[in-house]
């Protein structure tokens, strides 16, 4: 196989990723940050530019991109399925506390089985995605890492502060579900203890 061949198969593989790369990367930058694309220049290939080191470097960028791309979209998943979470929350609590107000239907009860059951749904599927959150910050620490030994210096560390963004955000939706979860619980022992009295008098 000629140069030619060679360079024109290489080029073929790079080029959409090189052109994917920069379209999330670009996404993902926070404003305040140097852009990554200045601070690695990648020219037109030719063979003399064509190392592996080259090549490395590209491919550590797409990574980071890839990383930084699964963090965000995973951490909007979790954000919107916690407010989904929270509000079939509010719903429970608020049905909860009509029936040790008023002497409520089946159908209310109906109701709130029914509210019950998406809610452990949507728990179960937040802890899903969390136990995956786990996986996807081992992957992007991996990214920064490499592009910290390839002296890929702004990319390392605004991979970085994607990361602890990420963590802290995931965290502030995780104390957010349990504070809901709390008062849900102490809800429903209120609607128990509620229950044994009537019982008791009856």
């Amino acid at each position: 196989m000629s140069r030619r061949q060679i360079l024109g198969k290489l080029l073929k593989n790079i080029s959409p990723a090189m052109y994917t790369s920069s379209i999330l990367f670009t996404y993902c930058t926070s404003s305040d940050k140097p852009s990554t694309n200045k601070k690695i220049q990648f020219e037109p290939l030719d063979m003399k530019k064509l190392t592996h080191e080259y090549m490395i470097k590209q491919s550590i960028l797409d990574a980071v991109n890839s990383a930084t791309q699964t963090l965000t979209v995973t951490f909007m998943a979790i954000t919107d399925l916690s407010i989904e979470y929270r509000a079939l929350l509010n719903k429970l609590i608020s049905l909860l506390e009509e029936t040790l107000t008023y002497n409520v239907n089946d159908e209310h009860w109906d109701l709130i089985l029914k509210l019950r059951n998406e809610m452990y749904n949507k728990k179960e599927k937040l802890v899903k995605l969390s136990d995956s959150m786990e996986d996807v910050y081992k992957m992007a620490i991996a990214a920064h890492q490499l592009s910290s030994l390839y002296d890929m210096e702004n990319l390392s560390n605004t991979l970085l502060q994607r990361i602890d963004d990420a963590k802290c955000k995931v965290k502030a939706e995780a104390d957010s579900n349990k504070q809901l979860e709390h008062a849900y619980w102490r809800m429903q022992g209120q609607c128990i203890e509620g229950s044994k009295e009537r019982t008791e008098k009856q």
